[in-house]
Protein backbone atom coordinates (compact mmCIF):
# COMPACT_ATOMS: atom_id res chain seq x y z
CA UNK A 1 0.00 0.00 0.00
CA UNK A 2 1.43 3.64 -1.01
CA UNK A 3 2.02 6.05 1.68
CA UNK A 4 -0.54 8.45 -0.09
CA UNK A 5 -3.05 5.65 0.52
CA UNK A 6 -2.39 5.14 3.33
CA UNK A 7 -2.31 8.13 4.56
CA UNK A 8 -5.71 8.59 3.16
CA UNK A 9 -6.46 6.10 5.22
CA UNK A 10 -5.25 7.27 8.58
CA UNK A 11 -6.82 10.62 8.01
CA UNK A 12 -10.25 8.62 6.76
CA UNK A 13 -10.12 7.13 10.36
CA UNK A 14 -8.91 9.55 12.63
CA UNK A 15 -12.01 12.08 11.18
CA UNK A 16 -14.44 9.39 11.99
CA UNK A 17 -13.78 9.19 14.95
CA UNK A 18 -14.04 13.14 15.70
CA UNK A 19 -17.20 12.69 13.74
CA UNK A 20 -18.12 10.37 16.28
CA UNK A 21 -17.41 12.47 19.05
CA UNK A 22 -19.33 15.08 17.50
CA UNK A 23 -22.49 13.32 17.58
CA UNK A 24 -21.87 12.75 21.02
CA UNK A 25 -21.57 16.23 22.26
CA UNK A 26 -24.78 17.48 19.80
CA UNK A 27 -22.97 18.70 16.96
CA UNK A 28 -24.78 16.01 14.61
CA UNK A 29 -24.63 18.53 11.17
CA UNK A 30 -20.77 18.95 11.57
CA UNK A 31 -20.38 15.40 11.86
CA UNK A 32 -22.45 14.43 8.96
CA UNK A 33 -20.65 17.12 6.98
CA UNK A 34 -17.04 15.34 7.60
CA UNK A 35 -18.69 11.80 7.11
CA UNK A 36 -19.80 13.78 3.31
CA UNK A 37 -16.31 14.53 2.76
CA UNK A 38 -14.95 11.45 3.61
CA UNK A 39 -17.34 9.68 1.24
CA UNK A 40 -16.86 12.27 -1.73
CA UNK A 41 -14.04 10.08 -3.84
CA UNK A 42 -13.31 12.99 -6.06
CA UNK A 43 -12.50 15.45 -2.66
CA UNK A 44 -8.86 15.03 -3.36
CA UNK A 45 -9.01 16.06 -7.10
CA UNK A 46 -11.38 18.34 -6.95
CA UNK A 47 -11.17 22.43 -6.21
CA UNK A 48 -14.67 23.88 -5.21
CA UNK A 49 -16.26 26.79 -5.35
CA UNK A 50 -19.26 27.66 -3.61
CA UNK A 51 -20.81 31.26 -4.88
CA UNK A 52 -23.17 33.16 -2.47
CA UNK A 53 -25.23 36.44 -2.48
CA UNK A 54 -29.00 37.62 -2.44
CA UNK A 55 -31.47 36.19 -4.22
CA UNK A 56 -31.69 37.64 -7.50
CA UNK A 57 -28.09 38.45 -7.49
CA UNK A 58 -27.53 36.66 -10.73
CA UNK A 59 -25.54 33.92 -9.19
CA UNK A 60 -26.90 31.49 -11.27
CA UNK A 61 -26.21 33.08 -14.38
CA UNK A 62 -22.52 34.03 -13.57
CA UNK A 63 -21.92 30.03 -12.56
CA UNK A 64 -23.61 29.53 -16.13
CA UNK A 65 -21.44 31.75 -18.31
CA UNK A 66 -18.45 30.56 -16.22
CA UNK A 67 -18.98 27.05 -16.01
CA UNK A 68 -20.63 26.58 -19.91
CA UNK A 69 -23.02 25.11 -18.64
CA UNK A 70 -26.96 26.05 -18.25
CA UNK A 71 -28.24 26.20 -14.54
CA UNK A 72 -32.14 26.75 -13.91
CA UNK A 73 -32.34 30.27 -12.89
CA UNK A 74 -36.07 32.45 -11.98
CA UNK A 75 -37.67 34.13 -9.79
CA UNK A 76 -38.77 31.36 -6.99
CA UNK A 77 -36.66 31.98 -4.16
CA UNK A 78 -37.99 28.95 -2.41
CA UNK A 79 -36.34 26.33 -3.89
CA UNK A 80 -33.33 24.76 -1.45
CA UNK A 81 -31.44 22.87 -3.49
CA UNK A 82 -27.88 23.48 -4.27
CA UNK A 83 -26.49 22.67 -8.22
CA UNK A 84 -23.34 21.74 -8.75
CA UNK A 85 -21.35 21.82 -12.52
CA UNK A 86 -18.19 20.46 -12.64
CA UNK A 87 -15.20 21.45 -15.00
CA UNK A 88 -11.78 19.57 -15.89
CA UNK A 89 -8.83 21.30 -14.61
CA UNK A 90 -6.46 21.27 -18.45
CA UNK A 91 -3.36 20.37 -17.88
CA UNK A 92 -4.22 17.79 -14.41
CA UNK A 93 -6.39 15.12 -13.33
CA UNK A 94 -8.22 17.44 -11.25
CA UNK A 95 -11.81 19.21 -11.72
CA UNK A 96 -13.17 22.52 -10.25
CA UNK A 97 -16.39 22.56 -9.47
CA UNK A 98 -18.94 25.51 -9.03
CA UNK A 99 -21.87 25.14 -6.34
CA UNK A 100 -24.51 27.99 -6.65
CA UNK A 101 -26.28 28.61 -3.57
CA UNK A 102 -29.67 29.55 -2.37
CA UNK A 103 -30.23 33.49 -2.04
CA UNK A 104 -28.73 34.40 2.13
CA UNK A 105 -31.29 36.69 2.74
CA UNK A 106 -33.89 33.84 2.31
CA UNK A 107 -36.15 33.70 5.82
CA UNK A 108 -36.61 29.78 4.93
CA UNK A 109 -34.16 27.29 7.09
CA UNK A 110 -33.73 24.89 4.16
CA UNK A 111 -32.19 27.59 2.20
CA UNK A 112 -29.62 28.09 5.37
CA UNK A 113 -29.36 24.60 5.67
CA UNK A 114 -28.69 24.02 1.82
CA UNK A 115 -26.02 26.93 1.86
CA UNK A 116 -24.15 25.74 4.96
CA UNK A 117 -23.78 22.64 3.20
CA UNK A 118 -22.36 24.01 0.23
CA UNK A 119 -19.64 26.36 2.47
CA UNK A 120 -17.91 23.68 4.07
CA UNK A 121 -17.66 22.14 0.72
CA UNK A 122 -16.27 24.67 -0.04
CA UNK A 123 -12.50 25.65 -0.84
CA UNK A 124 -13.43 29.25 -1.93
CA UNK A 125 -16.17 31.05 -1.67
CA UNK A 126 -17.20 34.01 -4.31
CA UNK A 127 -19.57 36.53 -3.22
CA UNK A 128 -21.89 37.53 -5.77
CA UNK A 129 -23.28 40.65 -5.63
CA UNK A 130 -25.96 42.92 -7.79
CA UNK A 131 -24.70 45.91 -9.22
CA UNK A 132 -26.87 47.79 -7.27
CA UNK A 133 -26.69 46.33 -3.99
CA UNK A 134 -22.84 46.40 -3.83
CA UNK A 135 -23.05 47.22 0.01
CA UNK A 136 -26.11 45.12 1.07
CA UNK A 137 -26.06 44.61 4.72
CA UNK A 138 -26.20 41.03 3.99
CA UNK A 139 -23.50 41.14 1.82
CA UNK A 140 -21.27 42.71 3.96
CA UNK A 141 -22.25 41.01 7.37
CA UNK A 142 -20.81 37.58 4.92
CA UNK A 143 -17.75 38.96 3.65
CA UNK A 144 -16.82 40.03 7.13
CA UNK A 145 -17.54 36.61 8.75
CA UNK A 146 -15.46 34.54 5.73
CA UNK A 147 -12.48 37.24 6.25
CA UNK A 148 -12.51 36.46 10.19
CA UNK A 149 -12.55 33.00 8.95
CA UNK A 150 -9.43 33.53 6.42
CA UNK A 151 -11.25 31.59 3.87
CA UNK A 152 -9.97 32.24 0.16
CA UNK A 153 -12.59 34.69 -1.55
CA UNK A 154 -13.26 36.90 -4.25
CA UNK A 155 -16.36 39.43 -4.78
CA UNK A 156 -18.22 39.84 -7.62
CA UNK A 157 -20.36 42.75 -9.02
CA UNK A 158 -22.82 41.13 -11.32
CA UNK A 159 -24.51 42.45 -14.10
CA UNK A 160 -22.39 45.43 -14.36
CA UNK A 161 -24.30 46.03 -17.80
CA UNK A 162 -26.89 48.22 -15.73
CA UNK A 163 -24.42 50.76 -15.34
CA UNK A 164 -25.05 54.09 -16.98
CA UNK A 165 -21.94 56.30 -17.77
CA UNK A 166 -23.98 59.43 -18.47
CA UNK A 167 -24.74 59.08 -14.49
CA UNK A 168 -21.19 58.18 -13.00
CA UNK A 169 -18.06 57.26 -14.85
CA UNK A 170 -17.18 53.24 -13.98
CA UNK A 171 -13.83 54.29 -12.75
CA UNK A 172 -15.48 56.20 -10.04
CA UNK A 173 -18.00 53.60 -9.37
CA UNK A 174 -15.27 50.81 -9.51
CA UNK A 175 -12.75 53.24 -7.03
CA UNK A 176 -15.63 53.51 -4.82
CA UNK A 177 -16.56 49.78 -4.45
CA UNK A 178 -12.85 49.29 -3.97
CA UNK A 179 -12.86 51.93 -1.08
CA UNK A 180 -15.74 49.93 0.91
CA UNK A 181 -14.43 46.59 0.35
CA UNK A 182 -11.04 47.69 1.20
CA UNK A 183 -12.15 48.58 4.77
CA UNK A 184 -13.05 44.66 5.35
CA UNK A 185 -8.83 43.31 4.14
CA UNK A 186 -10.06 42.80 0.29
CA UNK A 187 -7.74 43.28 -2.26
CA UNK A 188 -8.61 44.85 -5.24
CA UNK A 189 -6.74 41.83 -7.38
CA UNK A 190 -9.83 39.68 -6.13
CA UNK A 191 -12.85 41.98 -6.72
CA UNK A 192 -14.42 41.25 -10.15
CA UNK A 193 -16.52 43.36 -12.05
CA UNK A 194 -19.03 41.08 -14.33
CA UNK A 195 -21.78 40.34 -16.90
CA UNK A 196 -23.55 38.57 -18.89
CA UNK A 197 -24.27 40.83 -21.12
CA UNK A 198 -22.55 43.28 -22.97
CA UNK A 199 -20.07 46.04 -21.01
CA UNK A 200 -16.78 47.27 -21.49
CA UNK A 201 -15.81 46.50 -18.10
CA UNK A 202 -17.03 42.82 -18.18
CA UNK A 203 -13.65 40.92 -16.31
CA UNK A 204 -16.10 37.29 -16.66
CA UNK A 205 -12.70 36.04 -18.11
CA UNK A 206 -9.89 37.46 -15.34
CA UNK A 207 -12.69 35.34 -13.07
CA UNK A 208 -12.25 32.52 -14.81
CA UNK A 209 -9.02 32.58 -15.29
CA UNK A 210 -8.37 33.48 -11.33
CA UNK A 211 -10.82 30.58 -10.00
CA UNK A 212 -8.64 28.32 -12.37
CA UNK A 213 -5.21 29.74 -10.99
CA UNK A 214 -6.76 28.76 -7.14
CA UNK A 215 -7.78 25.51 -8.01
CA UNK A 216 -4.03 24.66 -9.97
CA UNK A 217 -2.77 26.41 -6.86
CA UNK A 218 -4.83 24.38 -4.72
CA UNK A 219 -3.92 21.03 -6.41
CA UNK A 220 -0.35 21.83 -6.20
CA UNK A 221 -0.21 21.78 -2.43
CA UNK A 222 -1.51 18.33 -2.40
CA UNK A 223 -4.86 16.71 -2.67
CA UNK A 224 -4.40 15.18 0.49
CA UNK A 225 -3.44 17.72 2.64
CA UNK A 226 -6.29 20.25 1.22
CA UNK A 227 -9.10 17.62 2.10
CA UNK A 228 -7.80 17.62 5.38
CA UNK A 229 -7.69 21.28 5.98
CA UNK A 230 -11.05 21.12 4.91
CA UNK A 231 -12.02 18.27 7.80
CA UNK A 232 -10.16 20.20 10.08
CA UNK A 233 -12.77 23.44 9.41
CA UNK A 234 -15.56 21.26 9.20
CA UNK A 235 -14.29 20.07 12.67
CA UNK A 236 -13.42 22.83 13.99
CA UNK A 237 -16.71 24.54 13.00
CA UNK A 238 -18.43 21.85 14.39
CA UNK A 239 -16.79 22.78 17.98
CA UNK A 240 -17.06 26.29 17.78
CA UNK A 241 -21.14 25.42 17.45
CA UNK A 242 -20.68 22.97 20.20
CA UNK A 243 -19.07 25.19 22.73
CA UNK A 244 -20.95 28.16 21.73
CA UNK A 245 -23.88 27.86 24.07
CA UNK A 246 -21.33 27.76 27.01
CA UNK A 247 -19.34 30.32 26.03
CA UNK A 248 -22.33 32.53 25.58
CA UNK A 249 -23.54 31.58 29.26
CA UNK A 250 -20.16 32.57 30.46
CA UNK A 251 -20.26 35.51 28.84
CA UNK A 252 -23.44 36.16 30.03
CA UNK A 253 -22.30 34.99 33.69
CA UNK A 254 -19.36 37.88 32.92
CA UNK A 255 -22.04 40.85 31.19
CA UNK A 256 -23.93 40.47 34.77
CA UNK A 257 -20.62 40.51 36.76
CA UNK A 258 -18.51 43.19 34.78
CA UNK A 259 -21.46 45.16 32.99
CA UNK A 260 -20.31 44.12 29.12
CA UNK A 261 -19.23 40.70 27.81
CA UNK A 262 -15.79 40.57 26.47
CA UNK A 263 -14.88 40.24 22.97
CA UNK A 264 -12.38 37.61 23.26
CA UNK A 265 -10.19 35.57 25.62
CA UNK A 266 -7.27 37.75 25.61
CA UNK A 267 -9.60 40.77 26.24
CA UNK A 268 -11.36 38.58 29.28
CA UNK A 269 -7.95 37.47 30.48
CA UNK A 270 -6.87 41.34 30.64
CA UNK A 271 -10.14 42.37 32.71
CA UNK A 272 -9.32 39.24 34.93
CA UNK A 273 -5.83 40.73 35.59
CA UNK A 274 -7.48 44.30 36.05
CA UNK A 275 -10.18 42.65 38.39
CA UNK A 276 -7.44 40.74 40.11
CA UNK A 277 -5.10 43.29 41.24
CA UNK A 278 -8.07 45.41 42.16
CA UNK A 279 -9.44 42.37 44.59
CA UNK A 280 -5.78 42.30 45.97
CA UNK A 281 -5.65 46.18 46.62
CA UNK A 282 -9.29 46.24 48.16
CA UNK A 283 -8.29 43.12 50.54
CA UNK A 284 -5.00 44.54 51.51
CA UNK A 285 -7.01 47.54 52.40
CA UNK A 286 -9.64 45.96 53.91
CA UNK A 287 -7.43 43.49 56.26
CA UNK A 288 -4.93 46.69 57.01
CA UNK A 289 -7.68 48.80 58.79
CA UNK A 290 -9.64 45.83 60.36
CA UNK A 291 -6.06 44.76 61.48
CA UNK A 292 -4.97 48.27 62.54
CA UNK A 293 -8.53 48.18 64.60
CA UNK A 294 -7.62 45.30 66.39
CA UNK A 295 -3.74 46.32 67.27
CA UNK A 296 -5.27 49.22 68.79
CA UNK A 297 -8.10 47.67 70.77
CA UNK A 298 -4.64 45.09 71.62
CA UNK A 299 -3.06 47.81 73.13
CA UNK A 300 -5.82 49.48 75.00
CA UNK A 301 -6.52 45.74 76.68
CA UNK A 302 -3.14 45.85 77.69
CA UNK A 303 -2.76 49.13 78.94
CA UNK A 304 -5.76 48.04 81.36
CA UNK A 305 -4.16 45.15 82.18
CA UNK A 306 -0.81 46.85 82.86
CA UNK A 307 -2.53 49.38 84.76
CA UNK A 308 -3.22 46.39 87.07
CA UNK A 309 0.22 45.05 87.04
CA UNK A 310 1.64 48.48 88.21
CA UNK A 311 -1.12 49.63 90.83
CA UNK A 312 0.96 50.48 94.11
CA UNK A 313 -1.35 48.82 96.13
CA UNK A 314 1.17 47.68 99.38
CA UNK A 315 3.62 50.35 100.17
CA UNK A 316 5.87 50.23 103.11
CA UNK A 317 3.17 50.56 106.05
CA UNK A 318 1.06 48.18 104.39
CA UNK A 319 3.36 45.55 103.85
CA UNK A 320 4.65 46.33 107.96
CA UNK A 321 1.17 45.86 108.73
CA UNK A 322 1.03 42.45 106.82
CA UNK A 323 4.08 41.40 108.49
CA UNK A 324 2.97 42.01 111.59
CA UNK A 325 -0.44 40.03 110.94
CA UNK A 326 1.83 36.84 110.47
CA UNK A 327 4.25 37.45 113.22
CA UNK A 328 0.56 37.15 115.59
CA UNK A 329 -0.01 33.53 114.00
CA UNK A 330 3.20 32.17 115.27
CA UNK A 331 2.67 29.49 118.13
CA UNK A 332 5.15 31.24 120.26
CA UNK A 333 3.21 34.77 119.78
CA UNK A 334 1.85 35.63 123.11
CA UNK A 335 -0.50 38.73 124.38
CA UNK A 336 -0.09 39.63 128.18
CA UNK A 337 0.73 39.43 131.51
CA UNK A 338 -0.61 36.29 131.95
CA UNK A 339 -0.22 35.68 127.83
CA UNK A 340 -3.84 34.57 127.40
CA UNK A 341 -5.67 32.92 124.79
CA UNK A 342 -8.44 35.12 124.44
CA UNK A 343 -5.69 38.25 124.46
CA UNK A 344 -3.73 36.87 121.74
CA UNK A 345 -6.39 35.99 120.10
CA UNK A 346 -7.68 39.45 119.69
CA UNK A 347 -4.40 40.55 118.90
CA UNK A 348 -3.99 38.57 116.07
CA UNK A 349 -8.03 39.85 114.69
CA UNK A 350 -6.84 43.43 115.06
CA UNK A 351 -3.73 42.95 113.48
CA UNK A 352 -5.79 41.10 110.09
CA UNK A 353 -8.30 43.59 110.35
CA UNK A 354 -6.14 46.22 110.40
CA UNK A 355 -4.22 44.56 107.46
CA UNK A 356 -6.95 44.29 105.43
CA UNK A 357 -8.70 47.23 105.57
CA UNK A 358 -5.49 49.27 104.95
CA UNK A 359 -4.79 47.19 101.39
CA UNK A 360 -8.47 46.98 100.70
CA UNK A 361 -8.54 50.79 101.12
CA UNK A 362 -5.35 50.82 98.54
CA UNK A 363 -6.63 48.48 96.22
CA UNK A 364 -9.89 50.41 95.67
CA UNK A 365 -7.88 53.96 95.68
CA UNK A 366 -4.84 52.81 93.82
CA UNK A 367 -5.96 49.81 91.43
CA UNK A 368 -10.24 49.52 90.90
CA UNK A 369 -10.86 53.30 90.62
CA UNK A 370 -8.37 54.64 88.49
CA UNK A 371 -9.18 51.25 86.18
CA UNK A 372 -12.33 51.91 85.79
CA UNK A 373 -11.76 55.81 85.23
CA UNK A 374 -9.41 54.70 82.40
CA UNK A 375 -11.78 51.97 81.03
CA UNK A 376 -14.73 54.39 80.63
CA UNK A 377 -12.45 57.07 79.07
CA UNK A 378 -10.60 54.66 76.44
CA UNK A 379 -14.40 53.34 75.78
CA UNK A 380 -15.86 56.72 75.43
CA UNK A 381 -13.34 57.25 72.55
CA UNK A 382 -13.38 54.10 71.01
CA UNK A 383 -17.01 55.51 69.37
CA UNK A 384 -18.33 51.94 70.18
CA UNK A 385 -22.19 52.10 69.79
CA UNK A 386 -23.56 53.71 72.99
CA UNK A 387 -25.14 50.99 74.77
CA UNK A 388 -21.89 48.73 74.57
CA UNK A 389 -20.32 51.80 75.81
CA UNK A 390 -22.69 51.78 78.53
CA UNK A 391 -22.21 48.12 79.96
CA UNK A 392 -18.55 48.31 79.58
CA UNK A 393 -18.41 51.66 81.89
CA UNK A 394 -20.61 50.00 84.31
CA UNK A 395 -19.02 46.82 84.55
CA UNK A 396 -15.80 48.74 84.72
CA UNK A 397 -17.23 50.52 88.29
CA UNK A 398 -18.31 47.74 89.13
CA UNK A 399 -14.98 45.97 89.68
CA UNK A 400 -14.81 44.76 93.36
CA UNK A 401 -12.53 42.84 95.43
CA UNK A 402 -13.92 42.50 98.92
CA UNK A 403 -10.25 42.49 101.01
CA UNK A 404 -11.40 41.39 104.55
CA UNK A 405 -9.79 39.50 107.51
CA UNK A 406 -11.13 36.11 105.36
CA UNK A 407 -9.41 36.93 102.88
CA UNK A 408 -6.34 37.42 103.73
CA UNK A 409 -6.38 34.69 106.02
CA UNK A 410 -6.78 32.38 102.96
CA UNK A 411 -3.57 32.99 101.55
CA UNK A 412 -1.86 32.55 104.63
CA UNK A 413 0.73 29.24 103.73
CA UNK A 414 0.88 28.05 107.73
CA UNK A 415 3.78 26.01 106.97
CA UNK A 416 5.88 28.98 105.84
CA UNK A 417 5.46 30.50 109.12
CA UNK A 418 8.44 29.57 110.67
CA UNK A 419 10.56 31.95 108.07
CA UNK A 420 12.16 34.75 108.95
CA UNK A 421 11.32 35.96 105.03
CA UNK A 422 7.68 35.01 104.76
CA UNK A 423 6.08 37.84 106.10
CA UNK A 424 7.35 39.62 102.76
CA UNK A 425 6.67 37.09 100.51
CA UNK A 426 3.46 37.00 102.37
CA UNK A 427 2.49 40.61 101.73
CA UNK A 428 3.49 39.43 97.80
CA UNK A 429 0.96 36.75 97.84
CA UNK A 430 -1.91 38.65 98.51
CA UNK A 431 -1.07 41.54 96.52
CA UNK A 432 -0.92 39.01 93.52
CA UNK A 433 -4.05 37.31 94.55
CA UNK A 434 -5.61 40.57 94.69
CA UNK A 435 -4.22 41.56 91.12
CA UNK A 436 -5.25 38.20 89.74
CA UNK A 437 -9.09 38.78 91.11
CA UNK A 438 -8.75 42.36 89.29
CA UNK A 439 -7.40 41.33 85.91
CA UNK A 440 -9.90 38.44 85.29
CA UNK A 441 -12.52 40.85 85.71
CA UNK A 442 -11.09 43.27 83.91
CA UNK A 443 -9.91 40.75 81.33
CA UNK A 444 -13.44 39.53 80.34
CA UNK A 445 -14.59 43.57 79.94
CA UNK A 446 -11.15 43.87 77.88
CA UNK A 447 -12.55 40.87 75.91
CA UNK A 448 -16.00 42.84 75.36
CA UNK A 449 -14.33 45.67 73.96
CA UNK A 450 -12.00 44.69 71.65
CA UNK A 451 -15.20 42.51 70.00
CA UNK A 452 -16.86 45.81 70.46
CA UNK A 453 -14.53 47.41 68.51
CA UNK A 454 -13.95 44.77 65.69
CA UNK A 455 -17.49 45.13 64.75
CA UNK A 456 -17.30 48.86 64.43
CA UNK A 457 -14.66 48.02 62.08
CA UNK A 458 -16.93 45.39 60.46
CA UNK A 459 -19.98 48.20 60.05
CA UNK A 460 -17.67 51.10 59.01
CA UNK A 461 -16.15 48.15 55.75
CA UNK A 462 -19.46 46.75 54.96
CA UNK A 463 -19.18 49.23 51.82
CA UNK A 464 -15.34 47.49 51.64
CA UNK A 465 -16.58 44.00 51.92
CA UNK A 466 -19.47 44.65 49.44
CA UNK A 467 -17.02 45.64 46.97
CA UNK A 468 -14.62 42.65 47.67
CA UNK A 469 -17.56 40.53 46.90
CA UNK A 470 -18.00 42.53 43.74
CA UNK A 471 -14.42 41.84 42.66
CA UNK A 472 -14.29 38.11 44.09
CA UNK A 473 -17.52 37.77 42.02
CA UNK A 474 -16.22 39.15 38.41
CA UNK A 475 -12.96 37.56 38.84
CA UNK A 476 -14.86 34.13 39.19
CA UNK A 477 -17.00 34.70 36.32
CA UNK A 478 -13.85 35.75 34.11
CA UNK A 479 -11.79 33.06 35.19
CA UNK A 480 -15.00 30.74 34.29
CA UNK A 481 -15.34 32.56 31.23
CA UNK A 482 -11.49 31.62 30.27
CA UNK A 483 -11.67 27.96 31.48
CA UNK A 484 -14.53 27.06 28.78
CA UNK A 485 -12.14 29.06 26.39
CA UNK A 486 -9.04 27.26 27.43
CA UNK A 487 -11.43 24.36 26.50
CA UNK A 488 -13.03 25.28 23.41
CA UNK A 489 -9.44 25.86 22.35
CA UNK A 490 -8.15 22.67 23.39
CA UNK A 491 -10.69 21.26 21.43
CA UNK A 492 -9.99 23.22 18.60
CA UNK A 493 -6.29 22.54 18.70
CA UNK A 494 -7.05 18.77 19.13
CA UNK A 495 -9.23 18.48 15.96
CA UNK A 496 -7.17 20.29 13.95
CA UNK A 497 -4.53 17.61 14.49
CA UNK A 498 -6.87 14.47 13.85
CA UNK A 499 -7.56 13.70 17.63
CA UNK A 500 -10.54 13.32 19.59
CA UNK A 501 -10.87 15.91 22.00
CA UNK A 502 -10.68 15.11 25.65
CA UNK A 503 -12.71 18.13 27.25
Amino acid sequence: MSNTMESTLEMGRQYERIAAWLESVGSGVHARRLLDILADPAAESTFTVAFCGLFSAGKSSLVSALSGTKLKTGANPTTAEVEGVRMNLPGSGGQLQFLDTPGIDSTDERHKEATMNALYQADCVVIVADYQHVEAEENLELLHTFVEEGKRLAFVVHQIDKHLESELPFVQFADSVYSVLADYGVAEDTIFFTTVGESPHNQLPALRSWLVAQAESHMADGGVENVRRRLADVAKEGVTAHFDSLVQAAGAAVAKACGSMPLSADEAASWLEREAAELVRVRKQYEASAQAVRDSAQATRESWLRLIELAQIAPYETTEKGRLYIESLRPEFKVGLFRSVQKTEAERLRRAEAFARDIGERVQNFLLTPLANQIASDVRQAGIDPATSARLADGAAAISIEVDVDYVARIVKPGALVSSQYPYQYVKDVVARVKRDALAAAGALAEQFVTACVAKCEDEQAATRAQIETESDRCAALQAYLDVCAREQRALDSVAAGEVPTV
